[in-house]
């Protein structure tokens, strides 16, 4: 079932609140390792769900409850805890089979790929920065 492997996507990419840059990078790598499942997901974005979620995971639990408690500490800005996971999971996406600009590939040379990672560790703490 897609819905299963969504979850085994989410999953795969661990969280941690004090290395969110982090965790973008890594969801970065995982869409390089696995383009199908991005392709399958935008594929069931376009059939079954045009709007809002996609999946109702309980695996987005954790990190929003631990973005809410980064906030209440004032470590992570204001605003709604799923806004800033969906921002920084698209900005980790900018390249996937998702994107509607590029798509990157395994093939591509490293130092590309380390550029992106640069890029991606040095914009996500000004996005959640408080």
């Amino acid at each position: 079932m897609i819905a299963d492997r969504v979850d085994q996507a989410v999953g795969a990419v661990p969280f941690d609140v004090d290395d969110v840059p982090g965790f973008g990078v890594a969801q970065y790598d995982e869409n390089l390792r696995r383009p199908n499942l991005v392709r399958l997901i935008t594929w069931t974005r376009l059939e079954r769900h045009p709007t809002g979620h996609w999946f109702d995971t309980p695996r987005h639990e954790p990190k929003l409850a631990a973005i809410a408690q980064a906030q209440a500490d004032g470590k992570v800005r204001a605003g709604d805890p799923g806004d800033l996971l969906i921002m920084i999971m698209g900005m980790a996406g900018s390249w996937s089979p998702a994107s509607s600009v590029y798509t990157a590939s395994e093939d591509e040379p490293k130092a590309v790929h380390e550029r992106r990672r640069r890029n991606l560790r040095e914009s996500v703490p000004r996005l959640i920065a408080p």
